[in-house]
């Protein structure tokens, strides 16, 4: 578990390495090197559940290639936001 600014710091490398085209994740003595390449599908999940009467929050973040792929597909486009939308946004 981490703060909020931890995990801030974290995305912000992601980012960093993404724009570079090389991921290097590394986690005690093991190390995974991707290299990402295009189209990347970017799949984006959130979703807001009730448990023990409480509200459980959850944001899902999803990266997948192919090494050799052809043409991208065409998907729909989303925005991402530190703002909530006003009723006339609002899906």
């Amino acid at each position: 578990t981490l703060n909020r600014l931890e995990v801030v710091n974290h995305l912000e490398q992601l980012v960093t390495s993404l724009k570079a085209g090389t991921v290097c994740i590394q986690k005690g003595d093991k190390t995974v090197t991707l290299k990402p390449c295009d189209p990347v599908t970017f799949e984006l999940e959130a979703e807001g559940k009730l448990e023990k009467d409480s509200l459980r929050e959850k944001l899902s973040i999803e990266l997948k290639w192919k090494k050799s792929e052809a043409v991208p597909e065409i998907e729909e486009t989303f925005v991402i936001s530190h703002q909530v939308p006003t009723q006339d946004d609002a899906c």
